[in-house]
């Protein structure tokens, strides 16, 4: 054989050949580990702190409580507080199989899978200064590399905003669910009501939206009293024919539970807010297990 008989390589041909067949397999083993979940739920929100986590993880912890085989899923990359909110320890880190090229969730309280890029950073002050492409990619192998195993349920706590990581998500597990979190303050049911429409477009099941720090009951009455006008999560519902799956009232210790990282619907299960989010819990498994 001489030089003229050997053709060329295309490099760059060759280069998106094999983007191409990694990206497949990637695909392959995100759908097989979904396909052993039942339920996918993703918490998102427009706007930060709207109680978007302390609602995602409340919720993990409310389903495990009665049973359930639950993981959860911090999606924030660069905020990741799922962890603490949990009372797990940044010093944990997952159990990687080599060969296999997997690694094991932390197990949680409860027995909640959870994983996060809290256990990935060496200190809890350092940032994760990625770009996008970087965070997609770790996106991409905590759904896919992670052994997740056989849930009843996996929560995704997703960032604020309509980009990266959230699109990232809603393109990667058709089959979610999608529950938004808002306040009652205009400028965040403004942002909220893009997060619901951008999840319509995409045709991704919207199971309805949680209204949180919905007034409180003044600590001297007892008396309710709105810490911003009322009305806002109804007309978005009604706006978006979705449901108003409830209504958190605000409460102090919600806030310090979260900091010390036990959840209060553990901590506080007679709370007005605690009883509130149980509803809400409710009304996601009647519609998701009917």
């Amino acid at each position: 054989m001489t030089e003229d008989d050997v053709s060329d390589i295309n490099l760059k041909e060759t280069v998106e050949q094999g983007k191409k067949e990694a990206m497949d397999l990637r695909m392959e083993q995100i759908n097989k580990n979904m396909a052993k979940i039942k339920h996918k739920i993703v918490v998102i929100s427009g706007k930060g702190g709207v109680g978007k986590t302390t609602v995602a993880v409340n919720l993990a912890m409310s389903l495990a409580s009665v049973g359930l085989r639950v993981g959860i899923l911090d999606v924030d990359i660069t905020g990741p507080n799922v962890a603490k909110m949990l009372g797990i320890s940044p010093e944990l880190k997952p159990r990687v199989d080599p060969e296999a090229k997997k690694f094991y969730p932390i197990n949680g309280p409860l027995n909640i899978k959870v994983m996060s890029m809290a256990f990935l950073i060496m200190g809890q002050d350092d940032p994760v200064i990625w770009r996008g492409p970087m965070k997609m990619g770790a996106v991409r192998q905590f759904l896919g590399d992670a052994e997740w195993g056989d849930l009843d349920y996996l929560v995704c706590d997703l960032p604020p905003g309509t980009s990266d990581e959230t699109l990232d998500i809603l393109q990667l597990i058709p089959d979610e669910n999608v529950v938004v979190v808002s306040t009652p303050q205009e400028v965040a049911l403004m942002d909220a009501r893009k997060t619901i429409k951008m999840s319509q477009i995409m045709q991704r099941n919207v199971l309805g939206i949680i209204e949180n720090m919905s007034g409180f009951a003044c600590p001297h009455c007892g008396k309710h009293i709105d810490l911003y006008p009322p009305g806002g999560a109804e007309k978005a519902a009604k706006d978006f024919n979705i449901r108003l799956l409830g209504k958190i009232p605000f409460e102090v210790e919600i806030g310090i539970q979260g900091d010390q990282g036990l959840p209060f619907i553990i901590k506080y299960a007679d709370s007005k807010s605690a009883k509130a989010f149980k509803m809400a819990v409710k009304n996601i498994q009647k519609i998701l297990e009917k």
